[in-house]
C-alpha cells in the first residue's frame, strides 16, 4: 500500500467539508447564532440526547433544551455573554441540566467558545456528560424537584452574583419582590438601589464583614426593599455565603425570605408594649406624686398653722415674743422635715449604683444599628463619622444607647415636623479637647431650635412636643452625668441642631 504525501504547496484541508468535521467530533456540540437559534447539531449530540431527527433542533431556540424554570434566566445569561464573549464554562463548572429527546433532565458540563464569522457572533457549545449520568439523572431530577418544592413552600428567592464578571442571576421570586419584569436585565446596583436608605448601614456592614478573607464568608441580615412598581415596602431576611479564590472574594450566593408579616406582628407587639410601658410610667408618676404629697402634706399643714398663729399675734398689736418664737421655730422645723422627707424619697427612687464598662464606638455603633432596626415610626438617614483610632471609654452601655436613641428620635421628629423627610443625622465621635474624655455628637439637618427655647431645653416638664412630658433631655443629662460625663446643646450652631456628650476615656 502506497503512502500519500502532500506537497509543500498542497493544503491537506482543502475541499474538506466543515460539517463533516463537526459531525466527526466525539463530543456533543451545538452551533448557535447570536439570537439563540440552533444552526447545527452534530451527530454525537443527536445520539447522546436522543434527537434522531435534526429538523427538530435546527432553527429552534436553544432554550428548548432547558427546563422551563431556567429558560428566562438563560436568556438573560445569553445577553450578558454576547456583551463580553469569551471561551469559558457555563456557571463556573457547576452541573447544569438539559432536556433529552424524551423530555428527561440530563446533567451536563457546558463549555462556550465564541466564533466571529462575517461580522456576526456564533457560539460553539460543547457538552460533556458525567459518568453514570444516565443512571443518576433520575435521582438528581428527584432531588432537584424536592429542592424546588422546599424553596416554593418557604417562599425563598435565590441569587448568584459573580464578583469578577459582575454577572447576576436571580430567580422569579426576587423579581417579584423587587418589582422587576420577567425579561428585564438586572444588575447588582439595581438590586441594592431598592434597599431602604435607613437599612443600608447595617446591610453594608454585614457584607463588608463577609467579604473579609479572615471571616467564614457567611452573613445574615434583615432589611427593607421598596418595590419598583408599586413602591410597597417589604421586610426581607437574607442569608448568604461569599466564596473566595486565593483570598479574593469571587462569588456571592444567597437566599432571601419575605418576613413582612412577621415584622408587622412584631411592630404591633412593640406598640402594645410601648403603650403598657407608658401606662406603667404614668402610674409610677401618679404613685410618686402621691407619695410626695403624703410626705409633705403634714409639714405644710403644720407650717400653715404656725404661720397663722404668728400673723394673728402680729395683727393684734400685742406681740408675745415667746409665742412668736415658738411659731417661727415650728415653721422652721416643719420645713426641715418636709425637705428631709423629699431627699429620703428621691434617694429611695434613685438607689442602686450604675455599672460602668469599657465601650468602643464600633461596638456601640453596631448595637445602635440593631436597636434602630426595630424602629418603624421614624424616617431618617443615619451616618457615622468616628475618628480613626478612637480610644475606648467608660459608660453604662444600656443607658448610653437610650440617650443616643432619644437624641436621634428627637432629631427625626423635628425634621419631620418641619417638612424635611427623611432627616439626615450624623453621629460623630472624636477625643475631647481636654484629653480625658471622648466626645460624641449628634447632628441633624433640621430647622434648629428657637433662641427663646434653648435656655429651657433641660428643664423638667418642658417640651416642644404636643404629647411630650419634658423629661427626655433632663433624664438623658442625668444619666450621662452619672457616668462621669456631660451633655449639652451647641448654641454656636445656628442653622441646625447639635448635641454633644462626653464620656471618660478608658485608660
Amino acid at each position: 500500500m502506497r503512502s500519500i504525501k502532500a506537497s509543500a504547496t498542497e493544503n491537506p484541508l482543502e475541499g474538506l467539508d466543515s460539517r463533516a468535521l463537526f459531525d466527526a467530533a466525539a463530543d456533543a456540540m451545538l452551533l448557535i447564532d447570536e439570537g439563540g437559534s440552533i444552526l447545527l447539531a452534530n451527530q454525537a449530540f443527536r445520539q447522546m440526547l436522543g434527537y434522531k431527527d435534526a429538523r427538530k433542533l435546527i432553527g429552534r431556540s436553544v432554550e428548548m433544551l432547558m427546563p422551563k424554570r431556567y429558560r428566562q434566566s438563560h436568556r438573560q445569561y445569553r445577553r450578558q455573554y454576547a456583551e463580553s464573549p469569551a471561551q469559558r464554562a457555563m456557571s463556573h463548572g457547576r452541573n447544569l441540566v438539559i432536556m433529552n429527546g424524551s423530555g428527561q433532565e440530563v446533567p451536563a458540563y457546558i463549555g462556550l467558545s465564541p466564533i466571529r464569522h462575517n461580522g456576526h457572533l456564533l457560539v460553539l457549545a460543547t457538552f460533556h456528560f458525567p459518568d453514570s449520568s444516565m443512571i443518576s439523572s433520575k435521582v438528581l431530577w428527584e432531588n432537584e424537584q424536592r429542592m424546588r418544592l422546599a424553596k416554593s413552600a418557604a417562599g425563598l428567592g435565590v441569587f448568584d452574583f459573580d464578583l469578577l464578571s459582575h454577572d447576576l442571576l436571580c430567580d422569579e421570586r426576587i423579581r417579584e419582590i423587587w418589582g422587576f419584569e420577567p425579561d428585564e436585565p438586572i444588575t447588582y446596583a439595581m438590586l441594592t438601589g431598592c434597599l431602604h436608605p435607613q437599612d443600608l448601614p447595617i446591610r453594608n456592614a454585614a457584607i463588608q464583614h463577609a467579604v473579609n478573607p479572615d471571616s467564614n464568608g457567611e452573613y445574615q441580615v434583615e432589611y427593607r426593599v421598596i418595590n419598583r412598581k408599586d413602591r410597597s415596602e417589604r421586610w426581607l431576611s437574607t442569608a448568604g455565603k461569599v466564596y473566595f479564590s486565593s483570598g479574593v472574594p469571587v462569588r456571592v450566593v444567597g437566599v432571601v425570605r419575605d418576613i413582612s408579616k412577621q415584622k408587622r406582628l412584631e411592630r404591633d407587639l412593640r406598640r402594645q408594649q410601648s403603650e403598657m410601658e407608658r401606662l406603667v410610667k404614668h402610674q409610677m408618676a401618679v404613685q410618686t406624686a402621691a407619695a410626695i404629697a403624703h410626705e409633705i402634706n403634714q409639714p405644710l399643714a403644720a407650717i400653715s398653722a404656725y404661720s397663722e398663729v404668728a400673723l394673728h399675734a402680729l395683727a393684734s398689736g400685742q406681740v408675745d415674743t415667746a409665742q412668736l418664737t415658738h411659731a417661727l421655730n415650728g415653721c422652721f422645723s416643719q420645713a426641715q422635715r418636709a425637705g428631709n422627707s423629699l431627699h429620703e424619697l428621691l434617694a429611695f427612687l434613685q438607689r442602686g449604683d450604675m455599672e460602668l464598662e469599657t465601650v468602643t464606638f464600633d461596638g456601640l455603633w453596631q448595637e445602635l444599628l440593631i436597636s434602630l432596626k426595630q424602629d418603624d415610626q421614624h424616617e431618617f438617614e443615619l451616618k457615622a463619622e468616628p475618628l480613626q483610632g478612637l480610644p475606648a471609654f467608660s459608660a453604662n452601655r444600656t443607658q448610653l444607647l437610650k440617650v443616643l436613641l432619644n437624641l436621634i428620635f428627637n432629631a427625626a421628629e423635628a425634621a419631620h415636623d418641619a417638612g424635611l423627610s427623611p432627616a439626615r443625622i450624623i453621629v460623630r465621635a472624636v477625643p475631647d479637647e481636654d484629653g480625658k474624655h471622648v466626645r460624641i455628637s449628634v447632628c441633624d439637618n433640621g430647622p434648629g431650635i428657637p433662641a427663646d427655647t434653648v435656655s429651657r431645653l433641660f428643664e423638667p416638664f418642658f417640651s416642644t412636643k404636643p404629647n411630650g412630658i419634658g423629661m427626655g433631655l433632663r433624664l438623658s443629662r442625668a444619666m450621662i452625668e452619672g457616668m462621669g460625663g456631660r451633655l449639652w446643646f451647641d448654641e454656636t450652631e445656628t442653622e441646625h441642631t447639635t448635641f454633644h456628650l462626653t464620656l471618660p476615656r478608658k485608660s
